[in-house]
């Protein structure tokens, strides 16, 4: 697994780099934005390890950059910045786990272990590669695809993974802790928080068809097509 390592700290880089390594892990470094987006394009990383606190531009900043070259690319932030509202805010910009500063090597480790086995996990979902159309949306799991009325809209993988799930299961309820499981896989530390977070997203990548995912108050969320659209089906 190759893995870049984006931090303006020379000595918690190196930390990081030594642990990984030793892991059997292809470690790249970066020390700013405009390395880190050179270092992508160059190594091609299976996981990226970012900071939030750089020279040349913050980290959330640097994610939507990463996105647009590639939606679907995993990242954990890596920072001294431990209030909630920045975890929030990763989340909310697609960040797949937030670690903070200090942390045990180790304890990194098994997080990006977790990511990468999550990640397998979920493409079994895709075992059934026919297209799904509903409605407006067309959903084209061989070439994780989504598209609203012909056009696509760029999406993480665990958001493609989540729509594809939902849809695929029409009118079925999942309840928070099931995409949790589904998604993030069973080994997901984190809280049901972030499923809220990742579906107000996708909602709003999927406009106009963002009531396709619909809310049950206290039980969780289902994909079904809006009456008035129903005829595109």
């Amino acid at each position: 697994m190759k893995i870049l390592i984006v931090d303006d700290e020379k000595h918690i880089v190196k930390l990081i780099q030594r642990g990984l390594e030793m892991e059997g892990y292809e470690a790249f470094c970066a020390y700013n934005g405009n390395e880190a987006i050179q270092m992508l394009k160059k190594t091609d990383p299976d996981i990226i390890l970012l900071d939030i606190m750089l020279p040349d531009i913050d980290g959330y900043n640097l994610l939507e950059k990463i996105h647009k070259y590639d939606s679907a690319r995993p990242v954990i932030f890596v920072t001294a910045q431990d209030k909630l509202v920045n975890r929030i805010l990763g989340f909310e910009l697609g960040a797949d786990d937030y670690i903070t500063k200090p942390f045990n090597t180790k304890e990194l480790v098994l997080k990006i272990k977790a990511l990468w086995r999550r990640m397998h996990q979920t493409r079994s979902i895709n075992d059934d590669k026919r297209t799904i159309h509903k409605g407006r949306i067309e959903i084209h799991p061989l070439l994780r695809k989504v598209f609203v009325d012909g056009e696509e809209r760029i999406l993480t993988y665990k958001e493609f993974d989540t729509i594809y799930l939902l849809a695929r299961n029409y009118s079925h309820v999942y309840s928070r802790d099931q995409l949790l499981n589904e998604i993030w896989g069973f080994d997901y530390t984190g809280n049901t928080r972030a499923v809220d977070i990742l579906i107000k997203r996708l909602r709003k990548k999927i406009e106009p068809c963002d009531g396709y995912i619909q809310t049950l108050y206290g039980v969780g969320y289902k994909f079904e097509v809006n009456d008035d659209d129903k005829e595109f089906s």
